[in-house]
């Protein structure tokens, strides 16, 4: 297999991570939940999961005959531990949030992973290892080379205009999270005012500002900020909670209509 191949298999399995995640979270919640941190149907860090096991089944001498299954288990579980961890990390140094958060689940590490979680990502990964990899492997060299490289081309090109897309909705959505935290502020300055000359409830002034900032928020935006599960300083997170409320309340008063 060359570099073309992996490339596009990467973006098979990104796809088809999105569409696990979004099935699971559906019946978990019974409701519809977009996931993912990019705007497209992709979650890549499936794809990157997947293109490991793939390229370590594939140098393997005899393939998969090599490894015994409990080492290809706690390789996998491991693997994707080491993996989810880093990327929790990283998304939240840049954006202050977290699209994931195993707090609530037993065994975890600091709510980026649990244990539950990388056992299932562990047997998942050696179903791949065994069933899934040789049979890539032996069909990949079937697929004409221009096939690759032209599913290579569009797969680089759609995720990285995905990428851009979606850091440029992110600073917007930070903007206004930090605007709300200054509104909360100037609020605050003025409370005594407020209250002495029997202005309507602090509350009220919040509330109104978050709804303001709500309408003008592009759908795309508002679908980055439902699909954080919560920001890890605590300004942002009470902005991020009100600027949510505003926005569910438009949603709701649209259906009505």
């Amino acid at each position: 297999m060359d570099i073309c191949s992996y490339v596009a298999l990467f973006g098979l399995f990104s796809v088809l991570g999105w569409v696990y995640e979004c099935t699971y979270c559906a019946i978990r919640n019974r409701k519809w939940e977009n996931r993912g941190f990019l705007m497209g149907p992709v979650c890549p860090i499936y794809g990157f999961g997947a293109s490991a096991i793939l390229i370590a089944a594939n140098l393997l001498p005899q393939g998969p005959a090599d490894a015994a299954w409990w080492q290809v288990f706690l390789a996998c579980a491991a693997g994707s531990a080491v993996l989810e961890y880093g990327t929790s990390y990283v998304l939240e140094k840049c954006f202050h949030a977290r699209w994931w958060d195993y707090s609530n689940i037993p065994l975890n590490l600091n709510g980026r992973i649990c244990l539950p979680f990388a056992l299932c990502f562990g047997a998942a990964g050696t179903l791949l290892y065994y069933y899934v990899m040789p049979f890539l492997s032996d069909a990949a060299p079937n697929v004409p080379l221009l096939a690759w490289e032209l599913l290579a081309l569009i797969t680089v090109s759609l995720m990285s205009a995905d990428l851009a897309l979606t850091l440029s909705i992110m600073t917007d959505v930070t903007k206004r999270i930090e605007q709300g935290r200054d509104d909360f502020d100037a609020v605050m300055e003025t409370a005594v005012d407020d209250i002495a000359s029997g202005r309507r409830p602090l509350q009220s002034d919040l509330e109104e500002a978050a709804h303001h900032a709500a309408e003008e928020m592009t759908a795309t935006q508002r679908r980055a900020l439902k699909s954080i599960r919560r920001y890890t300083e605590e300004h942002r997170e009470a902005s991020a909670k009100r600027l949510r409320e505003a926005v569910h309340d438009i949603e709701e008063a649209r259906r009505s209509k």
